[in-house]
């Protein structure tokens, strides 16, 4: 499993990405080259995956407000962009509120982010990333929140957005969103049936 929360400026890994991304990823979108700052990429991920690829490699930078998720392919004859989900998730301004990403040894990609810093409302929300009939779609939905002050204000949204088959607080459900591909989802999406007062 790789964890990637952490990339210091001055790490290769960090610096491996920021080649990847000067070229394909930017300047088809700014008109202009740029780079990324070492210290806006929150993760950077390599795997193997099954199906007509070889493998994918996930980079997650963080933006003003959210952090924008960069998938590219490689089958064989090099890298190419593929999707580009513009602030997929939230992110605040301090430690306890930055999100990151790991992938497991099965090849899907878990993206992650929270507020445990500020205020009694705390939460974290996981999106699994899978690679389904040549798309990354957004496969799993899962949202934990507590009140730090009211020990029995907590509660969690499971879903598998793949079957539709959802547990809120211990209670089944059939969610009527699907598994939407990744540059479709933005920080504000999520089931209906998860939404919490």
């Amino acid at each position: 499993m790789f964890n990637f929360r952490s990339i210091s400026t001055s790490s290769c890994a960090a610096m491996m990405t920021l080649t990847l991304l000067t070229g394909p990823l930017l300047a088809q979108e700014q008109e202009q080259k740029a780079m990324v700052p070492a210290g806006a990429i929150a993760g950077a991920v390599t795997s193997p995956v099954d199906g007509d690829i070889n493998r994918f490699r996930a980079i997650l930078v963080e933006t003003e407000e959210g952090g924008d998720l960069y998938v590219f392919t490689d089958a064989g004859e090099g890298w190419k962009q593929v999707a580009h989900a513009k602030d997929m998730v939230w992110r605040g301004g301090m430690y306890g509120q930055e999100p990151w990403m790991e992938a497991n040894e099965h090849g899907s990609l878990k993206i992650y982010s929270e507020n445990s810093a500020v205020g009694r409302n705390r939460w974290e929300q996981i999106l699994t990333i899978a690679y389904r009939n040549g798309v990354f779609r957004v496969a799993g939905y899962t949202y934990s929140y507590y009140d730090t002050l009211d020990p029995d204000a907590n509660g969690q949204c499971d879903v598998n957005l793949l079957t539709g088959k959802g547990v809120l607080n211990g209670k089944n459900f059939k969610t009527s969103l699907g598994a939407l591909p990744v540059q479709d989802w933005t920080m504000d999406t999520r089931p209906p049936e998860c939404e919490v007062e």
